[in-house]
């Protein structure tokens, strides 16, 4: 759901009551700290990020982006620096505790796979950035919080900010894309909706089309509306280079999905196309329902197989009932994830694995996937605990 190929992750979902949200969620959190955060547009290419504490910490601890923070982030405050790893990127006053740390940073158009792109450019002249890789822990001494985020946004000039969707299941948590542009956001039903002009009109049509159809199904079949405010939004890139390229997907549990659409197909409107993208709005769409829920969601101790297999089959049911996809092309599907999963002998700890096989595990259960995944969000929110394996064996059980 991050930087894939076409192929794997063709979609945008956008409706005229729903868009597609993210999937994961963790349904415990380590202890945090309140931590503001103001980030300013300096200048085309420059932004400044500016952090205040409620504690004094003694270190800023954030995942790394491959060479994202190495070969663009400049630590402004004096006496503090930043030291790179493989896993962290870590700000630092030599062991001396701080309440405040500003960085410089460029905007940067590498990205790291399997992760979110750090800024999508518009063709309009517009840049998204993605605050969640301003977002990560702090320590105070041996002890390390998560930050819990108050983010502060300010444009260019006369520039529109469209800040994303606040985390509704874990306020302060990580937020998605913010907007920094001329465009403004379009409301589409109870969603804002921000897409670059370049965006072709048959993607449009398929957005709108399979969103609308698949949100009524999936609001009736599971049997409860939607929590969050969504916010879309589709950048459109080079389109020159060969072939088709998408980067993006679902912000995880921030209500938000996004997009960078580059090569030369992006206008290109063909069947194939149109499929990819119709099953990829209903898995996306599933996701949404997955976390339709007061408290619980997805762990991370869990396995991504239950929500990402569980999106596969929720997706291929609700293509079936409203006749988006035709009983052919449903079992085509489910004939070619079980070869998938037969030639990866059953494993779940790769990215095909998670969702060919995750979805094979659901059709084995012997209990449709509606009921089975309405009662596991009833039992979700009624004890907190996140979607597990133990949790689908109890109700398949009892059955």
């Amino acid at each position: 759901m991050k930087n894939l190929p076409m192929h794997r992750f063709l979609g945008l979902c956008a409706a005229f009551l729903m868009l597609c949200a993210a999937p994961l969620v963790h349904a415990e959190q380590q202890p945090g700290l309140a931590a503001a955060v103001d980030v300013r547009h300096v200048s085309r290419d420059l932004w400044r990020v500016d952090y205040r504490f409620a504690q004094a910490v003694t270190a800023v601890k954030l995942h790394s982006i491959g060479a994202f923070r190495k070969q663009e982030w400049t630590v402004l405050t004096p006496g503090m620096g930043m030291t790179s790893g493989p896993d962290f990127d870590v700000i630092a006053s030599k062991g001396k505790p701080f309440k405040a740390a500003s960085v410089q940073i460029r905007t940067f158009d590498g990205w790291s796979p399997k992760d979110y792109v750090s800024f999508n450019r518009f063709s309009d002249g517009g840049t998204s950035v993605y605050l969640g890789h301003l977002q990560g822990d702090v320590e105070q001494g041996d002890k390390t919080l998560a930050m819990r985020t108050d983010f502060k946004l300010a444009g260019l000039g006369q520039e529109n900010v469209i800040a994303p969707p606040a985390n509704r299941l874990h306020p302060g948590g990580p937020r998605g894309y913010a907007y920094f542009g001329p465009a403004q956001a379009v409301l589409a039903g109870a969603v804002k909706v921000v897409i670059d002009p370049k965006a072709p009109q048959w993607l449009r049509e398929t957005i709108l089309d399979v969103g609308a159809k698949t949100s009524g199904y999936y609001e009736k079949a599971y049997q409860r509306q939607l929590k969050d405010e969504l916010l879309i939004m589709v950048a459109v890139g080079n389109v020159e280079s060969p072939g088709f390229s998408m980067k993006g997907g679902a912000i995880l549990g921030a209500g938000q999905v996004s997009y960078l659409l580059e090569g030369k197909q992006v206008q290109l409107d063909h069947p194939k196309l149109r499929e990819h993208a119709t099953k990829t709005v209903a898995h996306e769409m599933a996701h949404i329902w997955q976390l339709a829920i007061a408290r619980g969601g997805v762990g991370d101790d869990q396995g991504p197989w239950i929500h990402e297999g569980g999106a596969e089959a929720m997706a291929l049911d609700a293509l079936a009932q409203t006749g988006l996809y035709s009983e052919e092309a449903v079992k085509a599907y489910r004939a070619k994830q079980a070869a998938t999963c037969e030639k990866l002998g059953g494993a779940v700890d790769t990215f095909d694995g998670i969702y060919a096989c995750g979805l094979m595990r659901f059709d084995k259960l012997g209990v449709g996937i509606v009921p089975l995944w309405r009662a596991m969000m009833e039992a979700t929110e009624a004890t907190g605990a996140a979607y597990s394996q133990q949790m689908i064996d109890t109700i398949v059980s009892a059955k």
